[in-house]
């Protein structure tokens, strides 16, 4: 059946009654290792995409994160600069439409973050922030170098969240100033630069990254994420962003989450048709799925098929067909009224066209991500593990959608 008249079907089908299984007793079932080698076989045999938990866009994301590592490590701070203001001009993505440059900032900041993050989160050791200071002073070598500049205010953005993310319940005041601080410091970095002036995606992006600590960003993320989509439309996280930043607990509404997404569709209808539509509810949805109460179905189904028309390649598939069977898929707790129930099994049927008109390879750490997004307690483990917890939910889901 052609693609179009697939997705016409699922728009035109309602489930009458929920033939999905319940992800969340699934992946709690899984968790529990209720299963054996001989049983991943049998899904294995099943399903017929192959599983790929090498795919190139983890070669790729990989390849510049560790090249971004090593050119700190190395002290080479002009060509780290260079490549990333180079990657930035040229608007340069891996396979799956992640952006270089912030692949290459995120590896030049690990050696700082990463340890404060494990401090935090296993609570065994206190925090160093020394390396800070000394970032601070390869700025000041190369004040004009954004590249460097993008490093450190997404250093500063990522160690504030982390003392946000593991503030102690209750007395937690000295973690939040902590927080505070740290945004502080990157909108300090980020005000001697004008992305605009500049043409720079990735500052642009840092300075939507440090709208949390700012005292009103609900008067400036609209004007933000105007600039960061005017300077790259075509990188689907940008919309993804905005989307999750539209919501009522950031700095939107669901009303205006419903009038940003139809303005996206009529701005950058030239490079997405309607998809851009799409990709502003997802973020949203992916944080909070009450936002389906303003959604309109049938343009969201069929702004998918513009963006799979789009991005054709098995990163954006699978995060989608991730994304519509686990974060969008029925839970056993799950409480929602009769109408935003018939708008989600809707768009979860959509999920089924996927496995079967798109989807050629599993790539597990996407399968692994979506259902953090339905249990956040998910054990965490090295990316073997991920990768294999990955593989069985994503397995056990779609060939349980597929023979239901």
């Amino acid at each position: 059946m052609p693609a179009g008249g697939l997705l016409t079907r699922t728009i035109d089908t309602l489930f009458s009654t929920n033939s999905s299984p319940a992800v969340d007793q699934v992946i709690a079932r899984i968790i529990a290792g209720d299963a054996n080698d001989d049983q991943l076989g049998r899904l294995r045999a099943k399903c017929d995409a192959v599983v790929n938990d090498n795919c190139e866009e983890d070669q790729e994301f990989n390849w510049y994160f560790a090249r971004g590592q090593k050119l700190v490590r190395q002290e080479n701070w002009e060509q780290l600069g260079q490549e990333i203001r180079q990657f930035d001009d040229m608007r340069a993505t891996t396979t799956g439409g992640t952006p270089i440059p912030c692949i290459l900032t995120k590896g030049a900041r690990e050696d700082i973050v990463g340890p404060i993050e494990k401090a935090l989160r296993e609570k065994d050791s206190v925090p160093r922030t020394a390396g800070f200071a000394a970032y601070h002073d390869i700025l000041r070598d190369h004040p004009t170098d954004y590249g460097i500049a993008a490093i450190l205010a997404f250093a500063h953005i990522d160690a504030g969240w982390a003392w946000h993310d593991y503030a102690p319940k209750g007395d937690n005041e000295s973690f939040l100033k902590t927080f505070r601080r740290h945004f502080g410091l990157a909108q300090e970095i980020l005000n001697n630069f004008n992305a605009l002036d500049l043409g720079s995606p990735i500052l642009a992006a840092a300075q939507c990254a440090a709208l949390p600590g700012l005292t009103n960003p609900h008067l400036r993320f609209l004007d933000d994420y105007e600039d960061l989509l005017g300077l790259d439309p075509t990188t689907p996280r940008h919309f993804f962003n905005f989307g999750m930043h539209l919501l009522p607990k950031w700095f939107g509404s669901y009303d205006q989450l419903e009038t940003q997404a139809r303005r996206m569709t009529e701005d950058f209808d030239i490079i997405w048709g309607n998809g851009a539509y799409a990709l502003t509810y997802t973020g949203a949805l992916s944080h909070d799925r009450a936002a389906i109460g303003t959604i309109d179905t049938d343009l969201f189904l069929s702004a998918l098929l513009d963006v799979f028309e789009r991005r054709v390649d098995q990163h954006t598939v699978n995060y989608f067909a991730a994304f519509l069977s686990l974060t969008l898929g029925d839970l056993s707790n799950r409480k929602e009224t009769k109408a935003n129930r018939r708008k989600r099994h809707k768009i979860l049927e959509a999920a089924d066209y996927i496995f079967e008109e798109h989807l050629h390879e599993i790539h597990p750490l996407l399968w692994y991500d979506a259902a953090v997004t339905v249990d956040p307690n998910m054990p965490q483990g090295d990316d073997e593990f991920q990768k294999a917890l990955g593989e069985r939910i994503a397995l056990e889901i779609i060939t349980r959608r597929k023979a239901g």
